[in-house]
Parts: structure tokens; C-alpha cells; sequence
């Protein structure tokens, strides 16, 4: 995909004189109830003209967060969601508008197909596609699945002045109960698009027209999303966040206690160990006009001990195996900086303990 269209999170707008022209071969004489998702809503300008002019009940998806807004101004059911992270009916919907981003998908696959495996299931049986890809993506796998899940078929491109920038295609079909493949089916459409004359939308004097089906799940549908945003779980985390607990925040306070003097005097080995603790790091001493910062740690040193020499009896006699020994600790040390002003301001001391 082009970087434009990547900073569109591959969205392409349906255009007006497309949406205004479904109806022309989409149509609800009856006013039959129905249910119309749009998985990939965009501003949700297509879904809203469409739910109206065929009195279906819409069903809109969009990840951005501005044209999301922009859908719930004109429709009421509005996810603001990664479509991959929705929970959706399956076989509930009567007419599944289907304009998916233009990009690869991953794994050798493009979007295009994906998304339309991913949404067919939520069309009930007899219900209507409208899918929307450029010419060139109907790849061998997308024509087999279009004609095994897909009959009584149409395939316009856009009207002249839309269909130059990307060569858009409208696909129209009715899913079928059972899906079996259909070399009819398939042959139809790759010959269509071997010529390279398919109609343009809204020039045929009698083109197939569809109707609205009967719906066939009826009642309440599923229809909520898993996916959730990070910007917005980030501000809840800050304001309802664990570290927002009275008692986490009990936990992780220190509560600074007044000095206390010791009952006996520390030693020289207690005051050594607290500095290497370091519970004195970055403390200033001042005595005799001197001033001192402070830091503690413990370095650790290898030390070789005598070997031991034993006399082993053998078969062959006596003999002398030695054992070489080593011992680790850990050697307390201060280190300081002089900060007295003048000659001697930032000299580094080391004492070992």
C-alpha cells in the first residue's frame, strides 16, 4: 500500500456517486426488516444512505477514532474497534456492505481476502454482498470462494471518473445456504474480467436487481467488541489504576521517623556496615573545615589459601595429591569526594574497611 493510504489505516471512502447508485439494483419493495453491517465504516456515510433508503437497521465498525465519532453522528450502532476484535452474530444480517482495506494481510494473503472470509459468515442465507476491491485483486483464490459461497452474481466497475484512480469493482451476489463451488459462477466472472468490459454501475437499461430477504435471525444479535484502545486504557490505568489503591499506596510509602539514638554507642564495624548498606549513600560530612560526600558499597576479592598436600595410598604405593583453595568475601569499602573549596576540591578516596 502507498504511505497515504497507510496513514489512512487503508481507508478509501466509497464514493457518493457509487453509494447514490446501490440502490438503482438493491431494493426493498416490501420494507422487509433487516439488519446491514459495514465492518469497515469509514465515516459511515455509505451505511447511513443505505440503512435509510432500504430501512435496515445498520451495524457499523471503525477503528479510527475521528471517523468513528463521525459514524455514531449518523447511526446509533457504532463499535470503535479492530474489526479482528469484534464478536459478531453469524448468519444475522441481511446485506453485508464490504469496502476492506487495500493492503497485504500477511502470510502470502491480502486484506481484501481475509476480510471477506472473515464477514461472510455473518450474512445469513439469501442475504446480499456488496463487495468493493480494485480489478486486479480478484486473485484465482478469491474468484473460488466468491463462487462457492456466492450465486446469482453481478460485477460492475465505478462510473468513469472514480474508476481511474484504482480500478473499483462492485461485486454483488446472494450467499447461498450451502456452499458448494461453481464452475459456472467462476467462469463467468474471470471471463468478465479477461475482457476488461465490465459495465459500469448504473449503465445497464435492465440490470439484475436484488431484493431485501426475509431476515432470518430475529431478536437481540451479538454485536460488542473485545478490543480495546491503549490511550484509553492508559488514562483509565492512571486514574483507576492499581497504583491509585489506599492500600498499595500504604504499602509503598516510607514513612520517614524521627532520628533515634542507638542505646549504645555504634561501632566502627556498625557505621561500616550501614555506609556499604548504603543508608548514608550521598551524605556530606564536615569536620575541621573539611567537606565530604559519601557513598558505600561491598567489592568482592578472591583469596588463595595454602594448598593442602595429602598422601594417598594406592596400589602403585603412596601419592601426593595437593589441593589448591581459594576463598571469596566481600571487602567493605567508602568511597569519597573531597568537596572542600580550593586545592583539593574533587579528589576521590577510597577506604577500605
Amino acid at each position: 500500500m502507498h504511505l497515504v493510504g497507510r496513514a489512512k489505516s487503508g481507508f478509501f471512502a466509497t464514493p457518493p456517486s457509487v453509494i447514490a447508485l446501490l440502490p438503482s439494483v438493491i431494493t426493498n419493495p416490501l420494507g422487509r426488516p433487516g439488519r446491514l453491517l459495514d465492518p469497515c465504516a469509514g465515516q459511515g456515510i455509505a451505511a447511513s444512505y443505505l440503512s435509510a433508503q432500504l430501512k435496515l437497521d445498520p451495524y457499523l465498525i471503525e477503528l479510527d477514532r475521528q471517523r468513528a465519532a463521525q459514524c455514531q453522528s449518523r447511526v446509533g450502532r457504532v463499535l470503535r474497534s479492530d474489526a479482528v476484535e469484534c464478536k459478531v452474530q453469524r448468519e444475522a444480517f441481511s446485506l453485508l456492505f464490504l469496502n476492506p482495506p487495500y493492503d497485504s494481510g500477511g502470510q502470502g494473503q491480502r486484506t481484501e481476502f481475509t476480510w471477506l472470509k472473515r464477514w461472510t459468515p455473518m450474512l445469513q442465507p439469501e442475504g446480499l454482498l456488496v463487495y468493493i476491491i480494485p480489478e486486479r485483486q480478484y486473485t484465482e483464490t478469491v474468484l473460488e470462494y466468491l463462487s462457492t459461497y456466492y450465486r446469482d452474481v453481478s460485477l460492475y466497475r465505478f462510473p468513469a471518473a472514480d474508476y481511474e484512480a484504482f480500478e473499483q469493482t462492485i461485486f454483488i451476489g446472494k450467499r447461498v445456504r450451502t456452499p458448494n463451488p461453481s464452475q459456472t459462477v467462476r467462469n463467468r466472472l474471470w471471463s468478465a474480467l479477461r475482457r476488461h468490459d465490465l459495465p459500469e454501475l448504473g449503465s445497464l437499461t435492465s440490470p439484475i436487481a436484488y431484493e431485501i430477504p426475509d431476515l432470518s435471525y430475529r431478536g437481540e444479535i451479538e454485536f460488542r467488541s473485545t478490543w480495546l484502545d491503549p490511550e484509553e486504557m492508559y488514562a483509565e490505568a492512571h486514574e483507576r489504576g492499581l497504583w491509585q489503591d489506599p492500600h498499595v499506596q500504604d504499602l509503598l510509602t516510607f514513612h520517614h521517623l524521627k532520628p533515634v539514638r542507638p542505646l549504645l554507642p555504634l561501632r566502627k564495624g556498625h557505621l561500616t556496615r550501614m555506609i556499604t548498606a548504603g543508608l548514608y549513600n550521598n551524605t556530606t560530612l564536615r569536620q575541621g573545615g573539611r567537606h565530604w560526600i559519601i557513598k558505600g558499597r561491598a567489592r568482592k576479592v578472591t583469596k588463595e589459601l595454602s594448598p593442602i598436600v595429602d598422601i594417598i595410598h594406592t596400589k602403585d604405593g603412596p601419592e601426593e595429591r595437593t589441593q589448591y583453595r581459594t576463598i571469596e568475601s566481600y571487602v567493605p569499602e567508602i568511597r569519597s569526594w573531597d568537596l572542600t573549596e580550593g586545592p583539593t576540591f574533587g579528589n576521590y578516596v577510597v577506604v577500605e574497611c
